[in-house]
């Protein structure tokens, strides 16, 4: 898979995950909490990944293990610490320090893989964070800190590192191995809360509405996205994998708005015309002018 082709399918990913948030949005709304349905969505994740791969699972290598295990788990605690963060802080608090991870990469990547960041990617950063930034209306609502904005930059840091880890994988290696342990670690996730933070506590559910999204969310944004994700990730680097998986949130407000959630503002074209400007600055080769 070439560097482009990869982009355009993590772009593909971002559309499916900008979907998720619709999906998450009425599944809560018909009483399924946040353990449970991160539950139910990874046991799908896991379920669909066996059927279809499971030889290229069972034969997998001690390397394959080892970063699908690193990335699973970090993605795993991002999730949970997520969660955790949003029952005590605002919503545009959480979508701007999740979105931190941004920075963290470079340098991650720096200690990690010993990749050392380009000037231009200090610049995309920059621009993809102020984008950010005016897309969460941090600049009109503030940016307050708390308990909770703790465990939201602890998530930022896991999803983080599961970028960095998804990036080591060699290019023989079969997506599926790394999905299925991205795919367990969610589920453990997601039982670890359900049990833990919730108490196992069961709501009312309104099933017939809810089967909907949550099959969306096992088969689309868990199943399908991620591993088109650890696909194309062993050939797009740290610093433009995170710059390119920013256009969720763009994606997001955008099925939010098509939805009747929310409406078009000019935070939304601002912020999204800015991420998109980042990715163009990290990709494009700057030469030095000639005298």
């Amino acid at each position: 898979m070439k560097k482009q082709t990869a982009i355009l399918v993590m772009l593909l990913v971002t559309v499916i995950w900008g979907g998720g948030f619709v999906a998450i949005k009425i599944a809560l709304d018909m009483g399924v909490t946040v353990g449970l349905m991160n539950m139910i969505r990874a046991a799908m994740f896991t379920a669909i990944t066996l059927v279809f791969f499971h030889k290229h699972i069972f034969n997998m290598t001690k390397d394959e293990f080892k970063i699908g295990f690193l990335a699973g788990t970090a993605n795993m605690f991002g999730f949970v610490l997520q969660s955790i963060g949003a029952q005590y802080t605002t919503l545009s608090n959480s979508a701007f320090l999740t979105t931190t991870n941004v920075v963290m990469i470079p340098f991650m990547a720096w200690v990690i893989m010993k990749r050392k960041p380009q000037p231009k990617n200090y610049v995309a950063v920059a621009v993809c964070m102020l984008g950010t930034a005016v897309l969460a209306g941090v600049f009109k609502n503030g940016l307050s800190f708390n308990v909770g904005d703790v465990y939201t930059l602890a998530c930022a840091f896991g999803f983080g590192l599961s970028i960095v880890f998804l990036a080591m994988q060699k290019s023989e290696s079969h997506f599926a191995v790394g999905a299925f342990m991205v795919a367990v670690t969610h589920f453990i996730g997601g039982a670890f809360y359900f049990v833990f933070a919730e108490g196992m506590y069961m709501p009312p559910i309104n099933w017939k509405l809810a089967i909907l999204p949550l099959i969306y969310l096992g088969a689309g944004s868990s199943f399908l996205a991620q591993s088109l994700q650890v696909a194309a990730q062993k050939y797009v680097n740290p610093s433009t994998a995170s710059l390119v998986l920013m256009f969720e949130s763009v994606f997001g407000s955008l099925f939010s708005i098509m939805f009747g959630f929310e409406a078009f503002t000019v935070n939304l074209l601002i912020g999204g015309s800015l991420i998109v400007l980042s990715l163009i600055i990290s990709e494009v080769e700057f030469k030095p002018l000639k005298k």
